[in-house]
């Protein structure tokens, strides 16, 4: 267990700092919104809609990418979500045609695509959302038209765009006032060119009754313009979108500018809502129509109660969300707190246990460092004695050699004084010395030489030995060894001889 005893400590901390990780890590929802047009009343209560009800999912990250109109820049946002691997793509497009090929690609890519308030000229989408642009027409023509009792005249104000919103509404509208004998379309206009609105209202703006803007913004405009002439009391003005707020469409109805107007959903909060349901892989429908009504002056402020108590709740719902993530967020403070700190007792306890275990360790390794060291000492002690007695037994060798050495010095050396007697007794006759008297003189020197040498190899034992070189005739040597064998080899019938070039 405790063969690696620091690497299972770093385990441990290791599994105790991962289980301090919050479950806030979890998958999120990632949901792209590219909003076509930034900038108009409608979209930013689209996207406030969409922030809403996406902050009421804990799991769902929103990210709103806005185009301000500019189709360029729609095609490179919906191209970084589809980088980005975004789960589910909502468009509101700004163009039916520019836009299809990026969406086509996202939906082939098994991206979900949610198309919203805008359609495309595409099938390839999973759910479109939005109000009967058609539908929001024929409220308004059926608004004129209940007016009609008398001949009447009434200017259409479109979008400037060629968008199916526009296309929808102008035709819907179409549909109820090209068929009413009372009803006389004196003129329609794309967009709102303004020399050309005032001249007519210049010549003809006390006989205009009705004027079908095709957005609140629109409408405010023309009547700003009808007030500057002087004719904005004889015309009444109808809007669409139909917005709650301080310039919203409710509020010019109830001050009068406006004598209507056609509400149109914003869609945002659904939107979520479906992308929820796809991501969760729940049925929804291929096209969610989002309901429309007219609001004039009979129901405007029951709208606008409606509304602001919508508004106060979605404030509160804010609140409340805003409250909770607080909350989440001091709990998962104070619970990777507590698994912090658990997670540091539970090194602390293992640094413990290891302690303990290098305390036995230690304890364990000394008592066998000390047998051990006990032992080299027994063994020690009788190397030495070993050494000891070896010394002692060397130097009695050398002892008894050196004394045997002076022993055998002592009568050679008698024996050659006896030849040096005999040399000089016959020095002075005719007699020669007999062979065998120099030979044993020969060998008497030779022993005397070996004597000598044991005799300096105790003094090499002692270091006091000092080596001299000295010329030698290698012949005469020779020699001098032929003439000690000669006589051996004679008396055993061997042929000895020694010859050389050089003597």
């Amino acid at each position: 267990m405790f063969n690696h005893p620091i690497k299972c400590v770093l385990l441990l901390f290791l599994v105790s700092f991962l289980a301090c990780k919050s479950n806030k890590n979890s998958h999120k929802i990632n949901i792209a919104f590219s909003q076509g047009l930034g900038s108009h009343p409608l979209r930013t209560a689209m996207n406030h809609s969409m922030e809403i009800q996406a902050s009421l999912h804990e799991d769902v990250n929103l990210a709103i990418y806005k185009a301000e109109n500019n189709i360029k820049k729609q095609i490179e946002d919906i191209q970084k979500s589809i980088d980005f691997n975004a789960d589910v793509i909502i468009v509101s497009p700004i163009d039916p045609d520019s836009i299809s090929p990026i969406i086509e690609k996202a939906y082939e890519k098994g991206i979900p695509i949610i198309i919203l308030d805008r359609k495309i000229n595409s099938e390839k989408y999973t759910s479109y959302i939005g109000a009967d642009n058609l539908k929001v027409g024929n409220q308004a023509g059926d608004y004129i038209a209940s007016f009609a009792k008398q001949p009447i005249n009434v200017v259409e104000i479109k979008g400037e765009d060629t968008s199916f919103p526009t296309q929808e509404r102008s035709k819907g509208f179409h549909q109820v006032v090209d068929g009413l004998a009372n009803i006389n379309l004196m003129q329609s206009f794309k967009g709102l060119p303004e020399e050309e609105f005032k001249t007519l209202l210049d010549s003809v703006g006390n006989n205009i009754n009705f004027i079908f803007a095709f957005n609140d913004d629109l409408a405010s405009q023309a009547w700003e313009m009808a007030r500057r002439v002087g004719v904005e009391n004889n015309i009444k003005f109808i809007g669409a979108d139909g917005l709650n707020g301080e310039s919203g469409g409710i509020e010019m109805v109830l001050n009068g500018k406006l004598a209507a107007t056609i509400l149109y959903p914003p869609g945002g909060a659904e939107a979520i809502e479906t992308a929820v349901k796809i991501y969760n892989n729940e049925p929804v429908a291929r096209r969610i129509v989002l309901g429309t009504t007219v609001i004039d002056r009979f129901n405007a402020d029951i709208m606008k109660n409606q509304f602001d108590k919508i508004n106060e709740q979605q404030a509160t719902i804010e609140n409340q969300v805003s409250a909770i993530k607080k909350q989440e967020q001091l709990y998962y403070s104070q619970n990777n707190l507590l698994k912090l700190s658990i997670a540091i007792l539970a090194v602390i306890l293992g640094l413990a246990i290891y302690s303990v275990y290098l305390i036995f360790t230690i304890r364990k390794k000394n008592r066998q460092l000390t047998l051990t060291n006990e032992k080299i000492t027994v063994q020690r002690n009788q190397i030495e004695k070993i050494a000891n007695e070896v010394k002692e037994s060397n130097e009695a060798k050398l002892n008894f050699f050196t004394g045997l050495s002076h022993e055998f010095k002592t009568p050679i050396t008698l024996i050659l004084s006896s030849i040096e007697s005999l040399k000089e007794s016959y020095a002075n006759k005719v007699v020669k010395l007999p062979y065998e008297i120099e030979l044993v003189n020969k060998n008497s020197n030779r022993l005397l030489r070996l004597i000598n040498n044991l005799l300096d190899f105790r003094k090499i034992e002692d270091k006091m030995f000092n080596m001299r070189a000295s010329k030698t005739n290698v012949y005469n040597f020779t020699f001098g060894i032929y003439r000690d064998f000669e006589s051996e080899a004679k008396r055993r019938s061997i042929d000895f001889k020694i010859s050389t070039n050089n003597k």
